[in-house]
């Protein structure tokens, strides 16, 4: 949702390079200003209105400075009066930074960094620079690129591409959570959310969260390799920005480690969001789906659906003539691990009740409950069931 500093590093890679305040990479970086005439005493009295600085990744070739190096320290001490978000050096006069400006941007957490091609204009970065922040700004970019990765078959360097366009900043390892609301949730909700992230330990310039649809994404990235990703990690992120978490279906993905798997990574949280929906855990990860993670992707074939219908028709056509429940209480016996007391609890009948209902099923279907074989099959047509319906729903 913002363009921080860190996220300009990532964008020029090698052309750039980082030569003092690494403690402020997380600045907000909003706009772009140029600092040129401000620090030149014979003028000021011609130019009485200074560039806005506040928020601004700044751009300079010191040539205030030509003369008098020592004046590139004047210049830091003026940005951090007017809150600039960092400085940007094209050194074209070839100038000695001295290490005395390298020491005090390092107590303040000030980033210096220095321009290293030539190649590489004020205008260019001021138009990339306006145009992520324009991005970022955008709640609705975020939601385009993450549709375009989930629709369209793209070559593995373009979905890095578009994970990057997400976030500059991203680092290969990575994992996903998406937290789909069960009522309501629009801009107002997510920006909420995001309030309650911005001031969490995972709001990191290598992570990002964003609205999508009836939730939000937080893709969690981190080049350190002491960071687990796991149930302790979930818990703490659903803990410290989706507090009311009985209000969200969470579907967590696997930990992935190359940007490559991005598109992956979205289906994953996605997928176990939506079965969650009927699984009802705090957070459902994707590596606990079992069967559903090779039904899911081909739940709506035609050889599946055929599948289904030809074992549940009977049941579904029998509650339609008759009033009764059978299909439901099919449905919880599987969703349960076919447990007859919890499947009672769940459908508020006695376990006869259940015990006479699975009977019925066996009697239209020829599939019997006892067996583990025909269990087998009625268990792959209700979860077919349970799958193709989650894919109808808008996420």
């Amino acid at each position: 949702m913002y363009y921080l500093v860190s996220d300009f590093l990532n964008t020029y890679g090698p052309n750039v390079s980082l030569i003092a305040g690494s403690g402020g990479l997380s600045r907000i970086v909003k706009d772009v200003g140029i600092l040129d005439y401000e620090l030149d005493s014979s003028l000021k009295s011609k130019y009485f209105h200074t560039s806005l600085f506040q928020d601004q990744l700044v751009l300079t070739t010191f040539l205030c400075a030509k003369n008098d190096p020592s004046m590139i320290v004047e210049g830091i001490k003026h940005l951090l009066k007017q809150n600039a978000s960092c400085l940007a050096i094209r050194n074209v006069f070839h100038l000695p930074i001295p290490e005395s400006a390298l020491r005090y941007a390092d107590s303040k957490n000030f980033p210096i960094i220095l321009i290293n091609s030539m190649e590489i204009y004020f205008e260019k970065i001021i138009y990339d620079v306006n145009r992520y922040v324009e991005r970022m700004a955008d709640l609705n970019f975020k939601q385009n690129e993450i549709n375009i990765l989930l629709s369209q078959e793209l070559a593995t360097c373009e979905i890095k591409n578009h994970a990057k366009f997400i976030n500059p900043s991203f680092e290969e390892r990575y994992l996903a959570l998406y937290f789909k609301s069960r009522d309501y949730f629009n801009e107002i909700d997510f920006l909420e959310c995001f309030e309650r992230y911005s001031k969490s330990s995972f709001f990191t310039p290598a992570s990002t969260m964003c609205l999508y649809k009836q939730g939000a994404f937080l893709f969690y990235s981190s080049d350190d390799t002491s960071v687990e990703f796991n149930e302790a990690l979930v818990t703490r992120a659903v803990k410290e920005i989706f507090p009311e978490a009985s209000n969200y279906s969470i579907g967590v993905s696997r930990p992935h480690f190359s940007l490559v798997e991005f598109a992956s990574c979205i289906r994953e949280s996605l997928s176990a969001a939506l079965l969650n929906q009927n699984f009802r855990k705090p957070f459902l990860r994707y590596g606990e789906l079992g069967s559903y993670e090779i039904i899911f992707p081909f739940a709506k074939s035609i050889e599946m659906q055929d599948f289904k219908r030809k074992v549940l028709e009977p049941i579904k056509e029998y509650d339609v003539v008759n009033n009764t429940n059978l299909f439901e209480t099919l449905t919880e016996y599987i969703l349960s691990g076919c447990n007859m007391h919890v499947t009672a609890e769940m459908v508020s009948q006695h376990e006869n009740t259940i015990r006479y209902r699975l009977e019925k099923i066996a009697s239209l279907t020829g599939l019997d409950f006892k067996s583990p074989p025909q269990l087998e099959e009625l268990a792959l047509a209700v979860k077919i069931d349970i799958c193709s319906g989650l894919l109808g729903e808008e996420v």
